[in-house]
């Protein structure tokens, strides 16, 4: 039984290194990077980072990967050579215009809903419970332990967790919510109005002074422009 454990997690551990192929996604008609586009391949799901780069594993030959965006048309490619890298530009889906008020700010709550909604089943992931694995029995179980029956299954599935397709899915699914979190918090448009800095200078200070998610999460609007106000008198004594 012990030989034949450690043959599973070593045939599931070496399932998580496969070929690989890493990317962009771009808008075909501005060039501009494609952020939380959804990539996927016979071996994984993943969804495009803040500068549209991604990495995605495939099967070594005759692998396809599918790439979707809200407002976008769905693009397919073929023929992937292992390791390389690719770029993809997506097509906007053609709009009917219509008289309509557009609001130029986007609802970050219900983006953040919506997002949840449509991948529920990443978000819940979790590994086994300790119910999950050890389980009460009248007799003996597939592990001999009177009384107890261990699910091999399960075992395995909360050791090799941490390494599996739903937790690495899920774990970029949360950074991309908290990115667009403090992206909407500090906000450029903000910063400039108290800062009054432009081009380089401004790029330089968001990024230099860009808050945490555990930080800002504590910080009222009010807490963030005396927050900026402060960091802006140290970036202009080390200018």
């Amino acid at each position: 039984m012990r030989i034949l454990f450690i043959a599973i997690i070593t045939l599931v551990c070496l399932n998580t290194y496969g070929q690989t192929i890493n990317g962009i996604v771009t808008d075909k008609q501005t060039g501009q990077a494609i952020s939380g586009a959804l990539i996927t391949s016979s071996e994984s799901t993943v969804i495009s980072d803040l500068r549209g780069n991604f990495s995605i594993a495939i099967k070594e030959i005759n692998d396809t990967i599918g790439v979707s965006m809200e407002g976008y048309i769905p693009y397919q490619i073929s023929n992937l050579i292992a390791n390389s890298a690719i770029s993809i530009a997506l097509d906007k889906i053609p709009i009917a215009l219509k008289e309509v008020k557009v609001s130029a700010k986007r609802d970050r709550l219900t983006d953040s809903l919506n997002n949840r909604e449509m991948f529920a089943k990443s978000f819940n992931s979790s590994a086994p419970k300790f119910k999950d694995i050890v389980r009460v029995s009248q007799g003996l179980g597939v592990v001999p332990i009177a009384g107890v029956t261990i699910v091999p299954s399960e075992l395995v599935k909360a050791i090799t967790y941490k390494h599996s397709r739903e937790y690495k899915f899920k774990k970029t699914l949360i950074n991309d919510e908290h990115y667009k979190y403090i992206d909407n918090r500090f906000n450029k448009s903000m910063v400039m109005a108290i800062t009054k800095l432009q081009a380089d200078s401004l790029s330089d200070f968001m990024e230099k002074y860009r808050p945490t998610i555990n930080a800002i999460k504590k910080m009222t609007d009010y807490d963030i422009r005396v927050y900026i106000k402060k960091s802006l008198i140290e970036f202009k004594g080390n200018i």
